[in-house]
């Protein structure tokens, strides 16, 4: 029994193996890996590219709209970052991005072979394909420019670039088409497709827009800034009756408003007529201030002559041009902005701008901006003139009176004249304002004034002063600052002409003022009236040769006079800026 039971068992193991032996093992899962080919690969690249080049578009602009300062750079910034992106976008080697200047279409941004040397190049819109997509404000494709009537081969061929086909759409705001971009040659040589067309419209509407937002605060910082610069010129004109000041101030404007290279004021000669350069900023200055034009010469002798402005954008072509002022000084003029300054009922001379920055071109804004400048200037010029002309006829009235003075002593002829002269080449060599040196000169005429109240037995005796004789000579400065002493306007030449005897040591008089307590002028004055004085025959002595005035004074620096004033005036004559004829 037991025997069986074991067989028995020993079967059932060999079929529960046999079982198990037949069924069929569990299977790994499978995972599938799906294959990039190397043109998915290529394509997935590129568009990461774009990615990064749009993302650096929008940090551009986001700097752009941020800055203080936008202009033509900034903006030909903008346009050649989103050509990189269309580019990169619609796989695409070449393109430009044309903008209207009012005229024609200028390449502001280019890429591909040789594209730099289209940037500024200017196109009729009446060429090509970019002229015709302008004029319709449609985007045009055309798959074989060669056989394309609206093609223009002219750029192609100059730059020996092989154009196959293009994609161009129009840059239009609320205001209408303001530029066109276009791009040229499908890579691998595939054409442009409905992608392409889809893609180019959206990203030339966002740039439509960001341009002409870009312009338009570009335009109000502008005018906010030439606002604020015309304020502070009208500022400093109604607060200097200088000439001098005036006119440069005025180009100083002109260049800084119209962002110009360059700028220039002419005035008319009143005796022969012609126009001179009184003022012009740049490299040439000393070469243009030596021209001059006859009126009706030139682009401003026919501004002058016709009393009418001109804008123009293209000098070298217009028959108008002065072209020896290029050859004179080697500068060469594109454009221009040019209007008549009128006062006394005529025109006193033409104020311009020359050359508009970064390759630009004048608009009628500038223009108008001009006209504005030379009115301010003409108000200013004219009240200069006439406070000049007042100055003057006072100066030579002080000069009479003077002139009357001296005409008592035969032996001072010509003393006022050469103190005159003396002190202003000392003044030369100092450090001194405009203003002080006009002062100078007064108190130099009026110096001696005060010996209108001298006795002529004291004033012309030929002998030697007695001590009562000479106290009473001595009272002169006081004399002379009495008689100016009804004048407001004169307070600080009579003090002047009090000081002009005080010496640096306190041992001179009325006052006995000692070093710098004596005014800088009267400290001048010393100095010329001495040296005068010791180069004048006197009826007791014989003139002493300029040499031996110079070490005279030379002798007194640091008692009778400033040491300063004497190291200037000896700088002087070292010069030749003080001479004595015969001397």
């Amino acid at each position: 029994m037991a025997t069986k039971k074991n067989k028995a068992a020993s079967k059932t193991r060999k079929a529960g193996t046999g079982s198990r032996r037949n069924v069929p093992a569990a299977k790994k899962p499978v995972v599938l890996k799906k294959t990039v080919s190397g043109k998915d690969n290529t394509a997935l690249r590129t568009e990461l590219s774009a990615l990064k080049k749009m993302v650096l578009l929008q940090k551009v602009k986001q700097e752009l709209l941020t800055s203080k300062n936008i202009g033509s750079v900034e903006l030909d910034t903008l346009l050649s970052n989103y050509l990189t992106v269309i580019l990169k976008l619609t796989n695409t080697s070449a393109g430009s991005i044309l903008m209207h200047d009012g005229e024609s279409l200028v390449f502001r941004a280019s890429a591909g072979p040789g594209s730099q040397k289209l940037i500024g190049r200017q196109l009729s819109t009446e060429e090509g394909i970019a002229g015709w997509v302008f004029k319709t404000g449609k985007t045009y494709l055309s798959s074989d420019v060669v056989r394309d009537t609206k093609w223009s081969s002219k750029i192609s061929a100059e730059m020996r670039f092989p154009t196959r086909n293009i994609l161009a759409s129009p840059l239009t705001t609320s205001g209408g088409v303001i530029g066109v971009v276009e791009i040229i040659n499908k890579a691998i040589g595939r054409p442009f497709g409905k992608e392409d067309k889809e893609m180019l419209d959206t990203l030339a509407g966002q740039l439509a827009l960001d341009v002409a937002y870009t312009v338009l605060l570009s335009g109000s910082r502008l005018e906010a800034q030439r606002r604020t610069t015309q304020m502070e010129l009208a500022m400093v004109l109604n607060s200097t009756l200088n000439q001098r000041e005036v006119r440069q101030r005025a180009i100083e404007a002109v260049t800084s408003l119209l962002g110009a290279e360059v700028g220039s004021l002419l005035l008319v000669d009143e005796r022969t007529k012609d126009l001179y350069f009184e003022v012009a900023l740049g490299e040439k200055e000393l070469q243009v201030k030596q021209m001059r034009l006859k009126m009706g010469e030139g682009i401003a002798g026919w501004v002058a002559a016709n009393d009418q402005p001109a804008l123009i954008n293209d000098v070298q072509n217009d028959p108008r041009y002065f072209r020896r002022a290029q050859t004179i000084t080697d500068f060469i003029t594109r454009n221009m902005v040019c209007v008549p300054v009128r006062s006394r009922g005529g025109v006193i001379g033409v104020l311009q701008a020359v050359n508009k920055k970064d390759g630009g071109l004048f608009t009628e804004d500038d223009l108008e901006v001009c006209w504005t400048l030379a009115n301010q200037v003409a108000v200013a010029l004219e009240n200069a003139h006439l406070y000049a002309e007042l100055k003057e006829t006072f100066l030579n009235t002080a000069e009479a009176l003077a002139a009357a003075v001296e005409k008592k002593d035969p032996y001072t002829g010509g003393h006022i004249k050469r103190v005159v002269e003396y002190s202003a080449a000392i003044a030369r060599h100092m450090s001194l304002s405009l203003n002080d040196v006009e002062a100078l000169r007064l108190a130099a005429v009026l110096h001696d004034i005060g010996k209108i109240g001298i006795r002529d037995s004291v004033l012309l005796k030929e002998g030697g002063l007695n001590h009562e004789e000479i106290c009473h000579m001595r009272e002169h400065p006081l004399v002379g600052e009495d008689i100016l002493g009804h004048i407001e306007q004169m307070k600080d030449v009579r003090k002047i002409l009090r000081a002009h005897h005080e010496k640096w040591d306190g041992s001179g008089y009325p006052d006995g003022l000692k070093g710098e307590s004596i005014p800088v002028h009267a400290r001048i004055i010393a100095i010329a009236d001495t040296f005068d004085a010791i180069t004048t025959d006197r009826p007791y002595r014989k003139a002493a040769d300029w040499r031996s005035a110079a070490e005279e004074i030379k002798r007194c620096s640091g008692t009778s006079y400033d040491p300063e004033i004497v190291d200037a005036f000896l700088r002087a004559c070292e010069a030749g800026d003080i001479t004595i004829v015969g001397g």
